[in-house]
């Protein structure tokens, strides 16, 4: 029979066994504080941790066992970070088994993919067992001795600090994103950064901006709207939004500007299915792409449709891969080969769409803005934006770190080159600490969006007969596409006044803005009125479609797809 001291040290040992299943550090915190504060016997302490934490490890893999039978459990547990254990399990088993335990969000699908990929339940029950009780001893001895010479002088407040320091964290983790490049690097197996893969494929893209106008003489190199926060600078647009849909009596009448696209293109529209439109005798003006559909069968089984249908359509690496419902290049990467498409294919979400596409070995990069009202023949150019991508000159002397840094534009963005940015690769180490040619130019990032940093330029005064011309038969060879900017990568600005020398990479809708005014050099008065222009424009335009017969999206929907847009954002591997 147990006396009543056992029974309650039996008591404490039930609750740090079930207090594993939640936080293993909080269950060695009680554990320790079991000990220090109540004289529970060692002994008890370090069984009850272990028996936790090894029974809970166990019951993880036997999730992904499991999963294999039941669809429900199947739908819970297995998904993009179990498929890309999987690559690191084949390789280096033991390394990750024991880096998980110390690794933010890894130890979870870690042992599921364990389960769910049949890894030898033997090697995988003796590398976690040892690992759980060496990890288990260290933290709780460490805490108990501390505890024994000086938090037990400090009465319960001591305590209840270290608590306060074990949910702490626990929040703090809690808030990361889902897969964090920490994470990537913990396992060694970080994809090269895209200069790396323009060095070596496309070195022609690095230093220079052929076919583009000089930047010598750009008087601001960054705008006062860049430096607003975007929620602050966007809310005149929202309130005018509400105005003018008092005026049209519809709040979401824009959705029909483009019918024949989901939400007329203004957020959560499927960016192939647009490319897709173009008709077959303007199609050679796109940049050849494929669709991959990420639909369950695993990574393994994606990766092999993927190269299959690449080599149907004749794309070869290195290859530019994006998600197909995407927003200012989030997700967008250079692919240097096949075993990078494969660990791009296993981070990205399930069930969602991919875009692979043929890059295009030109600097000049452009958005088009078109407009044409429903009734009308023709449409117009109506403003046209030289994209620069971000970079910094070299003085000889700086290493690339310091550039960036010391740089009045790149600074602003510089968490997306230095590593600090989760949703962007950034540089590796070698590349940071390098000291560029005096006047050399360096390439900051792949994507030229302004959310990395990339520079706009006002070129309207490119727009020619020639060259609306060319985009107004593309328009036209599209179902009902009224409104919205063709994405481009060109040559020169000479053939491109001419309507030659460039590849459509992307075709947007509704959402659209006339980035020509995000010219560094456009007042913020001249930004507000180009935006405000454009935003009665594309109500005037959504009316006429709705004039003719087509409905606007109910709210609801419409939102539905925003939070939908937002949430895959969420979960797309780091852009290059």
């Amino acid at each position: 029979m147990f006396d009543s001291s056992s029974l309650i040290w039996l008591q404490h040992c039930i609750v740090i066994y079930f207090m594993t299943f939640l936080h293993e550090d909080a269950a060695i915190l009680a554990a320790a504080f079991s000990r220090v504060e109540h004289g529970m016997p060692l002994v008890y302490a370090y069984v009850s941790i272990y028996l936790g934490i090894i029974s809970g490890d166990l019951i993880i893999y036997g999730l992904g066992h499991f999963a294999q039978k039941n669809a429900w459990l199947r739908s819970k547990v297995i998904g993009p970070k179990v498929e890309r254990v999987k690559l690191w399990l084949e390789s280096h088993l033991v390394r990750v088994l024991l880096l998980c335990r110390i690794t933010p969000g890894l130890l979870f699908p870690t042992f599921v993919a364990c389960g769910w990929f049949k890894i030898p339940f033997s090697r995988f029950a003796l590398v976690t067992i040892v690992s759980g009780i060496v990890y288990s001893t260290i933290v709780l001895s460490v805490i108990i001795l501390f505890g024994d010479l000086v938090l037990v002088h400090l009465d319960y407040w001591a305590w209840i600090l270290l608590v306060g320091v074990v949910v702490g964290f626990g929040i703090r983790n809690s808030f990361k994103p889902r897969w964090s490049k920490t994470t990537e690097q913990a396992m060694g197996d970080l994809p090269p950064s895209f200069l790396k893969v323009l060095k070596k494929h496309m070195p022609h893209l690095k230093h220079k901006f052929n076919g583009m106008p000089s930047l010598d003489g750009i008087k601001r190199v960054v705008s006062f709207a860049e430096r607003l926060p975007n929620g602050l600078f966007y809310i005149p647009v929202g309130l005018r939004w509400l105005v003018l849909s008092v005026r049209y009596r519809s709040l979401t009448l824009p959705t029909v500007s483009n019918p024949m696209i989901e939400t007329g293109g203004f957020w959560g529209e499927s960016k192939s299915n647009i490319m897709g439109q173009v008709g077959d005798d303007q199609q050679s003006w796109v940049a050849e792409f494929v669709t991959l559909h990420r639909n369950g069968k695993g990574a393994q089984s994606d990766y092999a449709d993927a190269l299959s249908m690449m080599d149907v359509k004749g794309l070869t690496f290195p290859i530019v891969v994006k998600p197909d419902v995407g927003w200012q290049g989030y997700g967008v990467r250079l692919v240097e080969d096949s075993s990078h498409l494969l660990q791009y294919i296993s981070i990205y979400p399930t069930g969602e769409k991919m875009v692979l596409q043929r890059p295009i070995p030109h600097d000049g990069e452009a958005g088009i803005f078109y407009v044409r009202l429903p009734g009308e023949e023709h449409g117009r150019i109506l403003s046209v934006t030289l994209r620069y991508f971000p970079f910094v000159y070299g003085d000889g002397v700086s290493t690339l770190q310091e550039l960036i840094q010391n740089n009045e534009r790149s600074r602003l963005r510089a968490g997306f080159y230095l590593g600090g940015k989760s949703e962007h690769m950034g540089f590796e180490k070698e590349y940071l600490e390098m000291i560029p040619l005096e006047g050399e130019l360096v390439r900051l990032s792949f994507i030229g969006s302004i959310r990395v940093g990339g520079l706009y330029r006002d070129a309207s005064d490119l727009i020619t007969p020639e060259m609306t011309k060319r985009f107004d038969e593309i328009a036209l060879s599209m179902p009902e596409f009224y409104f919205g900017r063709f994405d481009i990568r060109f040559e020169s600005t000479d053939l491109l006044k001419e309507g030659k020398g460039f590849s459509i990479i992307e075709i947007n809708g509704a959402g659209s803005e006339a980035i020509n005014a995000w010219d560094p050099e456009v007042s913020i008065f001249k930004l507000y009125r180009e935006l405000f222009q454009t935003q009665s424009l594309l109500f005037k335009v959504s009316a006429l479609n709705r004039s003719r017969g087509y409905k606007p999206m109910s709210f609801i929907d419409f939102l539905k797809a925003a939070r939908r847009q937002n949430k895959l954002i969420d979960s797309y591997p780091p852009a290059g």
